[in-house]
């Protein structure tokens, strides 16, 4: 069990930085830069399942688990890969188009809830330590992206962009929950690789309406766009994706989904390092109050 945890508490730490540093990149490329939301799906994704697929091919023993699916296996990877690629994401960047980086970090705050929900609708099923552990967590989300402070609840800042932050945490509660038993059957590296590239796939088709339809459509121009947009797929995407999925082997899912609340606090602590956005005091409470819902609930799991 020890060493178990010990493995699933590292992917899913390394999920969290990767899953961080989406919203600081993300947020320039799309309010700073003025790249197109659905842009940046594509070419997240694109990227990030040709890098994993080119991987896999390379090696005998994964390209036969690539492509050693059912047809059940293909159906459901039809409909998880754009509910957890295309449309999560596109849902992050419209609202990192229009939010600071703290709130469109809400995402991964919320995703918790998100999936404890979807979970509690299947499975009919929750515990007085799992509803205090979320609540914890969730309370230290809204310090840490500063909802709650001195002066109380803070919601009237807060429009559209943050209605996109919360459907992408919905859309990844349903990935999560619904694709857990396909990541465990056919492996983490495999549902990755598909889903992204299925998701990279139906983007291009979107792309091609808007395109059609009139709408404008800005692509990244320069080096220094380019190689944001190289770390968004490979560091971004690539990493906190297959090791999200990959830590669902090891660590049961109510305690992976407490992991996503760290999120924000690691994007508060990003901007300050490469922004110089300051870290105040009530951020710091929201961090030892997301730090006390993952110990009550690592606690309820074991």
């Amino acid at each position: 069990m020890g060493k178990r945890w010990l493995i699933g508490a590292l992917l899913a730490v390394l999920s969290v930085v990767g899953f961080a540093s989406t919203f600081v990149c993300g947020g320039e490329l799309t309010k700073d830069m003025g790249i197109s939301p659905i842009v940046l799906v594509f070419l997240r994704f694109a990227i990030a399942g040709g890098a994993m697929l080119a991987t896999g091919l390379a090696s005998s023993r994964t390209r036969r688990a690539l492509f050693a699916l059912k047809p059940g296996d293909w159906r459901r990877l039809f409909w998880l890969g754009p509910i957890g690629t295309m449309v999560m994401a596109w849902c992050v960047f419209e609202g990192c188009a229009r939010v600071p980086v703290a709130n469109a970090s809400m995402a991964d705050a919320l995703s918790p809830l998100g999936i404890f929900l979807v979970s509690v609708i299947v499975t009919r099923r929750a515990t007085p330590l799992q509803i205090l552990g979320l609540t914890l967590g969730f309370i230290g989300a809204l310090f840490t992206i500063q909802i709650l402070g001195a002066n109380g609840l803070r919601l009237s800042a807060y429009g559209l962009g943050d209605v996109f932050i919360l459907a992408s945490a919905i859309t990844w509660g349903v990935y999560t929950v619904f694709g857990r038993d396909d990541v465990a059957r056919i492996g983490s590296a495999p549902f990755s690789t598909w889903t992204m590239l299925i998701g990279a796939a139906l983007t291009v088709v979107a792309i091609c309406i808007l395109a059609a339809s009139g709408a404008t459509i800005c692509w990244p121009h320069g080096p220094r766009a380019w190689g944001l947009v190289l770390f968004l797929g490979l560091f971004c995407t690539l990493l906190p994706f297959w090791t999200w999925n990959a830590a669902q082997n090891y660590l049961p899912l109510s305690v992976l989904g407490m992991s996503a609340y760290f999120t924000p606090v690691v994007a508060v602590l990003l901007d300050w390092a490469i922004r110089g956005h300051m870290v105040n005091g009530w951020q710091w409470l929201g961090t030892l109050l997301i730090c006390a819902s993952a110990v009550v609930e690592t606690g309820r799991s074991r």
